[in-house]
């Protein structure tokens, strides 16, 4: 560690307050993103309250392709001394970039989530990461790089941690560290606290939203609940497959009647095994 006035004077001078005020605007836009990433959920449904869902899918757009990655521009401005007239306009064109990109892709990525699970989430970091480190390098002055360096890593850390945020598929083999919830899933159904619709489904809690959204944090988990005379099925959708190619489901059924079906590997058809007593995996292939 350098103890020496020089040591010191070259920390101040790296850690300048523009440095710090431009770490700080990325740092707090930074949790704005995650916030919402991690808990899709519990944050559609607050905004759907307010009757601002689609502000949600503005907000990815507006913070990850205007202020996460192009705050590189924004330091050049900065840099080159231009009037807050100018730094104004430049965001507003920004916003509205932002929300006509918005208004044109949200069908598509609609129709691409619907097939292609997951899909949203790990493209949209990566052009994410991409945009800023071409912003990075085209706008930031060889002689300010150093600096710029702290907002950089921020930038790049936040839009790595959105990889690890979508929801992981749940198999038979972690099966058993989320019976729990599962089980209390069904408790909410026999204590009458989740009524199906005419078509038997019902919408999760956001808590166990995730046991049954098809590995997407953007869809809200349902299951699905049948009667046999007495007994009650209940049904967990996992993972579906390409265009209609298949799925995967655990399936629970209150009488504990054994309905294993044996579907030899790479073979089409519908396979189920018993994982306990009164749940199941079923996979089915078409």
């Amino acid at each position: 560690m350098n103890d020496s006035p020089g040591g010191a004077s070259n920390q101040q001078s790296f850690l300048t307050t523009k440095v710090k005020i431009f770490s700080l605007i990325v740092m707090l836009i930074g949790l704005l993103i995650l916030m919402p990433e991690f808990f899709r959920c519990q944050w559609v449904e607050w905004l759907s309250q307010w009757h601002l869902k689609s502000l949600l899918l503005l907000g990815d757009f507006y913070l990850f392709f205007v202020f996460l990655c192009l705050w590189p521009s924004w330091w050049s401005i900065h840099s080159d001394n231009y009037s807050s007239r100018k730094i104004i306009l430049g965001i507003l064109h920004s916003v509205v970039w932002a929300v006509v990109l918005c208004i044109l892709i949200s069908p598509i990525l609609g129709v691409t989530q619907s097939f292609f699970p997951k899909t949203y989430t790990f493209l949209k970091p990566g052009v994410a990461l991409i945009g800023l480190n071409r912003s990075f390098l085209k706008q930031i002055k060889a002689q300010e790089i150093k600096k710029a360096l702290v907002p950089w890593g921020i930038s790049s850390g936040i839009c790595l941690a959105i990889f690890f945020s979508e929801t992981p598929y749940i198999t038979p083999t972690s099966f058993n560290s989320k019976l729990a919830d599962f089980e209390a899933v069904v408790a909410l159904v026999d204590s009458g606290k989740l009524v199906p619709d005419v078509y038997g489904s019902v919408e999760l809690p956001c808590k166990y939203s995730y046991l049954a959204n098809r590995g997407m944090k953007g869809y809200r988990g349902s299951i699905k609940i049948t009667k046999e005379r007495e007994a009650k099925t209940i049904q967990f959708l996992q993972r579906t497959y390409g265009f209609g190619d298949g799925a995967d489901n655990f399936i629970y059924r209150s009488d504990n009647k054994d309905i294993s079906q044996f579907r030899p590997e790479n073979s089409y058809g519908i396979g189920v095994v018993k994982l306990k007593d009164h749940w199941f995996w079923q996979t089915i292939r078409y």
